[in-house]
């Protein structure tokens, strides 16, 4: 079972994923969006789940056709689903510069991703052809966040754009979600949190 903690003021929830693909496709894109696939090709990743996480190991390969100069921003949204309908929640996230932050140490996607990461590709960013090869590691997706929240079902919106120099986007984009069900477990004696950051 792959879980996501969020500590919140006093009480902890956990995110059951819906689906042991984690990643899925975006409702009703637009034209020129690609899902997860369209821009990590996951042939030589191997993923295990359990309930300590997903164990995962092997290479990964960047295929998303752009160029190694561009920006590439990133925006992340939490919704709840609310009577048959997704609602936007207070809990979102850009950044307007990825690759200038990708292997940053106090960002959480290189604490639950790029540290692992053994080749140096730093410079590469996710530029086409760009090869991660990664030691094992065991993934359990843990954030913070201020405030409580409704159990139910949720779902993190992200989608990658791409900028070229004279900051005009391109083509494609990046779209996908993760879903599943958040859960209160226990509460804690205390909680509190730095960041409101939804999903690492």
């Amino acid at each position: 079972m792959l879980t996501l903690a969020s500590h919140t003021i006093g009480e902890l929830y956990e995110l059951l994923v819906l689906d042991e693909e984690i990643f899925i496709s975006c409702q009703d894109p637009d034209p020129g969006t690609l899902d997860v696939n369209g821009m990590i090709n996951f042939s030589n990743l191997s993923t295990s789940m359990d309930a300590d996480g997903i164990t995962v190991s092997g290479n990964a390969t960047s295929i998303w056709d752009i160029q190694q100069s561009d920006r590439i921003q990133v925006t992340m949204n939490i919704l709840r689903l609310d009577r048959g309908t997704w609602m936007p929640t207070v809990l979102s996230i850009t950044v307007k510069d990825f690759c200038t932050v990708m292997y940053d140490k106090n960002q959480y996607w290189f604490k639950y991703w790029t540290q692992y990461i053994l080749n140096d590709v730093k410079d590469k960013c996710l530029n086409a052809g760009t090869q991660f090869v990664h030691q094992t590691f065991v993934l359990r997706l843990t954030a913070s966040a201020t405030g409580s929240f409704p159990e139910g079902r949720y779902k993190a919106h992200v989608v990658f754009r791409a900028f070229d120099s004279s900051d005009k986007e391109r083509p494609t984009c990046i779209c996908f979600e993760v879903q599943g069900d958040a859960v209160k477990i226990r509460t804690t004696k205390s909680g509190g949190a730095k960041k409101s950051l939804p999903l690492a």
